[in-house]
């Protein structure tokens, strides 16, 4: 009797624990993979998906270097303060998106 509680006890938390491990993975890659597809075969365009870190290493390298020379009153403030949104509206186009989904 007391190894089919701790049988039982065992395969629910296994089943659990699966279960929250799917849906993490499913978060994570599975659903930004489906989507990236989906959005290829529709015709947009864009970079690929990579994982917990996306964009931010050309993000913060696109920062610096709008950072790095110094800016007059009379300059477009623009790239410098939005240098990954400008540059992806001009590689992509006016169809881009900045926010998560």
């Amino acid at each position: 009797m007391e190894t089919s509680y701790s049988w039982i006890i065992s395969v629910s938390s296994s089943s659990v624990l699966l279960f929250f491990v799917w849906r993490v993975l499913n978060w994570v890659w599975f659903r930004p993979k489906r989507l990236e597809k989906r959005l290829r075969e529709a015709g947009f365009r864009g970079n690929p998906y990579k994982f917990l870190y996306g964009d931010f290493k050309e993000i913060s390298t696109l920062y610096k270097q709008a950072h790095a020379k110094p800016i007059s009153l009379s300059d477009d403030v623009v790239p410098r303060v939005l240098p990954h949104f400008l540059g992806a509206v001009k590689k992509y186009g006016l169809v881009t998106w900045s926010k998560t989904i």
